[in-house]
């Protein structure tokens, strides 16, 4: 098949794009650079802030996942750094679904990349695809990036939004952030550590988007996480499990709340114990479903 994939050099891009070129599949990228001419995918660029795509010099593509946005983490939420983390979700999908509508033979899915924020602060409420949103500006973003797809959907292409869980992988996200303080024997809980934090494995996290272009009968919300949910004492625990190092220095909410902002409230301590029915009701299969398994995979 012939795949269109943006945000093809993020973690889960980069990944998905090693696996589709394995199975024999041709990958076309949208950057926001100038164009490779000898990379291993076609490309072709866009400028989705300002509205800028020449669909049709793609040509024909069977499928487009759609993986852009901008970092949610690494530092304060400003006004201006608000509308970037919205304007990369919500404009580039709008672009995307409008231009897939009016191509003269669209794709047959639309695969947009969403995530946990959609729930906002859930304490232990049991979650799946069909709870509603909750309250926050990732909240917030998450509905509207999810709506940004009407026209994909008008035009009969099947669409499916799915909702990211916490990455576990070497190579970046999570992981990259969480280990440096263990190593230097300063990992501890976030808070109270009750909150949870609905994870995947890189590797699953890929299966799944596999999965879901095979899956015709599924559309829609999807959770793309483990169905075992934790909470961040005890991530924390099992880094420090893992590691062999103590989980002693806890970061209190008053701290985070002062130092990070909203950007803290929002991602370090809400809690959202998401289950992937979904994905259970289709009988996707994890590879990892403990999470100290796949913590010494990836730590070791």
């Amino acid at each position: 098949m012939r795949i269109l994939v943006s945000g093809g050099s993020g973690l889960i891009g980069q990944a998905l794009i090693t696996t589709l070129l394995s199975e024999g599949h041709q990958i076309v990228q949208l950057v926001r650079r100038n164009t490779n001419p000898g990379a291993l995918t076609e490309e072709f660029s866009w400028d989705p802030e300002h509205e800028i795509f020449d669909y049709k010099d793609v040509g024909s593509i069977d499928i487009a996942i759609h993986l852009n946005g901008s970092s949610i983490a690494g530092a304060r939420w400003s006004t201006k750094r608000k509308l970037l983390i919205r304007n990369s979700r919500v404009l580039s999908t709008q672009l995307l679904s409008k231009s897939l509508g009016q191509m003269t033979n669209p794709p047959k899915l639309l695969i947009v990349a969403s995530g946990m924020g959609f729930y906002g602060d859930r304490g232990d409420e049991p979650l799946n695809e069909r709870s509603g949103p909750g309250n926050g500006f990732l909240a917030d973003t998450a509905v509207e990036w999810e709506s940004a797809t009407k026209n994909a959907k008008k035009a009969g292409i099947r669409v499916v939004n799915a909702r990211f869980g916490l990455i576990i992988s070497r190579k970046g996200g999570l992981l990259k952030t969480l280990k440096i303080p263990f190593r230097f024997a300063l990992g501890g809980q976030i808070g109270d550590g009750r909150q949870w934090w609905p994870w995947i494995s890189l590797d699953d996290a890929v299966n799944c988007l596999c999965f879901l272009i095979k899956k015709d009968d599924i559309s829609g919300a999807v959770n793309v996480t483990s169905p075992s949910p934790v909470r961040n004492c005890e991530l924390t625990s099992a880094i420090s499990n893992v590691l062999s190092k103590p989980a002693w220095f806890n970061l209190p909410k008053s701290l985070i709340k002062i130092t990070l902002g909203q950007m803290g409230t929002e991602t370090m301590l809400h809690s959202q114990r998401a289950l992937p029915k979904v994905l259970l009701d289709a009988g996707f299969r994890w590879h990892y479903e403990n999470l100290e398994e796949i913590l010494r995979r990836e730590l070791m």
